[in-house]
């Protein structure tokens, strides 16, 4: 779809050595197909095949050698405000991928517009962690650090992201919110254990000197400005991580408008809410509920498909596909995804991210995938926490806990247990009844979970149930997992 007449190559730190997983291999059995492609290069570290287009980064390099710079210039000189200066494919959660169109115009505007949000010192510290397939890594590994002359660390693998900020420090974060709610239980595993620590973070004097502490044991000692965004969180983790002096501001926005289009900032922050908008930025609610955008960072349109762009952009405004309100003083509030709406078989419609976002409190869970479209009641799919399990269940430190899921298994094995003791235990199950039932009272009868079923294992990207900022794609986990979904309501 992309026209693309060059793909660069890198590794997949999470291909655990399987072929069907690493780029390379996944890119040869297709390339033959891949007519407009002229040049693959294959990065340091990569299996570079046999075939004519593919060459190494040594390779490209020496290509470049003999062009002269007042050709490259003359090329830059004829760019154009208005021309695309970037493709990027929606995330496909609720549909396709489309390919968004996004102008220099486009990326000069979101920049100044975080600039006047985002103010730090050259040399304060950033660790870059999301994919760049994602519009908001874009925006900061490819542009705002440079012009903030910020010192850039770059994670080998995205599990490893808290352990890189314990040992940087950085001055900011940026993560979604599955980063945050590891975070988040391993800090309140950490209070509930010791209740005097509890009692001492409210003594004053005192208080300061644990919450430096346990600042610097999150990677958060220096953060003056954390980020989410991609999907709800939970407000209890924001007014922890604030309680504790580290407040996370939550922003909206998507590809379509080059990132952000509202956002918390200090002095301007509602927990509970997506923020005002950004500057120079028009928001407003339809009369169906979708949140509307207007600005300079609305895209040019989605690439060679003028029916959806005609759709998405009307005199102007954006359709965000998003259901949402605006309070009085400006803060947008999300609800919903208008095509996530379930309708159940009594008329009710019911958002189900708030749902899901809520049962994601349970210490143990993973993951949560509301069911309820043309049912006669709501049931989910959960997943465990394998981390949550070896560190609840059996007492191993929040420390000395693998992250990487391969990992897990082997540390669950080295001490007699499998996943499957979890997952099928009758025990675990009575814990979750337990706190669905305390969540449920929460919702209308209606929105309320009656029926739930504990899958074997995780939501993965590899098995196309998560996006690579980790939100969960709705079709696929519909199909992977209708055995079950169809066995909660046989009865």
């Amino acid at each position: 779809n992309s026209d693309s007449k060059v793909v660069f190559v890198g590794n997949n730190p999470m291909d655990n050595g399987e072929t069907d997983k690493m780029p390379n291999h996944r890119l040869m059995k297709v390339l033959d197909r891949l007519d407009k492609v002229e040049h693959v290069v294959m990065m340091n570290g990569v299996e570079v095949f046999d075939n004519p287009k593919v060459m190494t980064w040594d390779d490209f390099i020496v290509k470049g050698s003999s062009v002269e710079e007042s050709e490259v210039t003359e090329r830059t000189n004829t760019i154009s405000e208005d021309d695309t200066a970037a493709l990027i494919y929606t995330s496909g959660t609720t549909g396709n991928p489309k390919g968004v169109e996004l102008t220099h115009d486009n990326w000069s505007f979101e920049l100044d517009a975080t600039h006047s949000i985002m103010e730090f010192r050259p040399g304060e510290k950033y660790v870059s962690w999301l994919p760049l397939a994602h519009v908001f890594g874009q925006l900061i590994d490819n542009h705002y650090w440079m012009e903030k002359a910020l010192h850039m660390y770059v994670v080998d693998n995205p599990l490893n992201v808290v352990d890189f900020a314990k040992e940087i420090q950085p001055h900011v974060f940026i993560g979604v919110p599955r980063i945050y709610e590891k975070i988040y239980s391993n800090v309140k595993a950490a209070l509930d254990a010791k209740a005097a620590l509890k009692i001492l973070l409210k003594v004053p004097g005192i208080s300061g000197v644990l919450k430096g502490k346990l600042k610097e044991k999150i990677g958060m000692a220096n953060c003056r400005f954390a980020i989410t965004g991609a999907a709800p969180i939970n407000t209890d983790i924001l007014r922890l991580f604030q309680s504790l002096g580290v407040p996370i501001f939550e922003g909206y926005g998507m590809t379509e408008n080059t990132a952000g289009a509202t956002i918390n900032y200090a002095g301007m922050n509602r927990i509970g809410t997506v923020g005002p908008a950004f500057p120079n930025t028009e928001v407003k609610i339809a009369e169906d509920g979708e949140v509307l955008i207007k600005g300079r960072h609305v895209m040019k349109g989605y690439y060679k498909n003028q029916q959806a762009t005609a759709e998405t952009i009307i005199n102007g405004w954006l359709q965000t596909g998003d259901v949402g309100e605006i309070d009085a003083d400006g803060f947008v509030k999300i609800t919903g995804r208008k095509k996530e709406i379930y309708v159940t078989s009594g008329g009710k419609n019911i958002a189900p991210l708030i749902i899901e976002e809520t049962m994601k409190s349970i210490s143990i869970i993973s993951q949560c995938f509301l069911v309820g479209d043309g049912r006669k009641f709501c049931s989910a799919l959960f997943t465990l926490d394998a981390g949550a399990i070896i560190r609840d269940k059996l007492g191993v430190d929040a420390n000395e806990v693998p992250k990487d899921p391969f990992e897990q298994m082997a540390k669950m094995k080295e001490l007699g247990h499998t996943f499957d003791d979890f997952t099928g235990s009758d025990e675990v199950r009575a814990e979750v009844q337990t706190q669905v039932d305390v969540l449920n009272a929460q919702f209308s009868s209606p929105e309320q979970v009656k029926k739930f079923s504990i899958l074997p294992r995780d939501f993965t990207i590899d098995d196309g149930e998560l996006t690579p900022t980790l939100k969960i794609r709705r079709k696929q986990i519909s199909e992977n997992w209708s055995a079950e979904i169809e066995a909660m309501y046989a009865e």
